[in-house]
């Protein structure tokens, strides 16, 4: 075979590769980018993309936002607005969300939509991490400004096993727990709470997330300071633009906090109050330390985004306990400090003596 027949098959081949690859990202979709439908449930939803395109059309629709990683997903937004009047919030929980991500969409809904109040949650888990990656995390081009055929390029021509796996798995071999809401942002799962109703102490022994022995090995990362500088930029923004402002700390089942330096913990509740006051649901209370309240060792329940706005809105029409919830200032900080490292001391010494 001459050398113009070997370029002419090296050309056909690369060329059925890529038309084959394009045509198994398109038809899969594994994050969903193409709305192909070909595989009609999600696999690894790119949530930073579908919900900028959502509201692109609907944002008159919202004049609030929640903001928080997806352990804020379970909240209803309706939780937050029955003690706001006339307000309309939109979830917008994020997969792995930081701060960084906050401040991100906070200068792009400022800019582009009506925004009264946002209700920030705060992962302990931030003090780790400032950004977050993933094919299935890339910014909307309107917020990243990447020129949207790149984009669509990257999508294209990308090869994503753990996508199509996920996707082709929740479409052909089970059936998927979780159930999803662009309009209103919130994620549901159905069968782990009926499975928890029924019978939750059955539900905690099959879950092993319950029962990893974790230890405090988890400090600050190397680009804490950034996070630090967003919250900063946050608050700014929020000021400027006189938007409400409402900071609470995520209520970590108490095997995930397990997995915190005490220092960098107690650090990270130190910088934020410097910053805004804040609510703080972390630690150590009758809450996480109940596993009922929680499908694994990440995620809370839809009750308790209720009972965490009952606490910052002062409802007391609902059951809340006395230990979960505390305000948090400049002023009260250093006290406050003080009953969290008692309070992790007295865990620590009665989970491992």
């Amino acid at each position: 075979m001459n050398g113009k027949k070997w370029l002419k098959v090296w050309f056909l081949t690369i060329t059925a590769c890529i038309f084959i690859l394009m045509s198994i990202n398109y038809i899969i979709d594994p994050s969903n980018i193409f709305n192909s439908n070909f595989l009609k449930k999600y696999g690894q939803l790119n949530e930073r993309y579908l919900k900028i395109k959502y509201l692109n059309s609907n944002y008159k629709k919202y004049d609030s936002y929640m903001f928080g990683s997806s352990r804020i997903g379970t909240t209803e937004p309706s939780a937050i607005e029955k003690y706001i009047p006339n307000s309309k919030f939109y979830n917008f929980t994020l997969s792995m969300a930081t701060i960084h991500d906050y401040l991100v969409y906070l200068k792009h809904f400022s800019k582009h939509y009506q925004v009264k109040n946002i209700y920030v949650q705060i992962d302990i888990e931030n003090i780790l991490h400032h950004t977050t990656g993933g094919f299935h995390r890339k910014d909307h081009p309107d917020v990243s400004k990447e020129n949207i055929l790149d984009f669509y390029r990257v999508h294209l021509l990308g090869i994503y096993p753990v996508g199509w796996r996920k996707k082709i798995k929740n479409n052909f071999f089970i059936n998927s727990e979780q159930s999803y809401s662009l309009t209103n942002g919130v994620w549901y799962r159905q069968t782990r709470e009926a499975q928890i109703s029924s019978d939750c102490s059955e539900y905690i022994k099959r879950e092993s997330t319950f029962h990893k022995i974790n230890k405090r090995v988890n400090g600050a990362g190397k680009n804490y300071e950034k996070t630090i500088q967003a919250l900063k930029e946050l608050k700014n923004i929020s000021n400027v633009n006189n938007i409400n402002l409402i900071v609470l700390t995520t209520p970590h089942n108490h095997n995930m906090m397990d997995s915190y330096k005490l220092d960098a913990y107690l650090k990270f509740l130190y910088d934020i109050s410097q910053i805004t006051d804040f609510y703080d649901f972390s630690g150590y209370n009758t809450i996480t330390t109940n596993d009922c309240n929680y499908y694994e060792e990440s995620h809370y329940r839809p009750f308790i985004g209720k009972i965490i706005a009952a606490r910052i809105f002062n409802d007391k029409s609902i059951e809340i306990p006395n230990d979960f919830g505390v305000f948090v200032t400049k002023d009260n900080i250093n006290e406050h400090l003080k009953y969290k490292k008692l309070e992790v001391f007295n865990h620590d010494n009665k989970k491992f003596n």
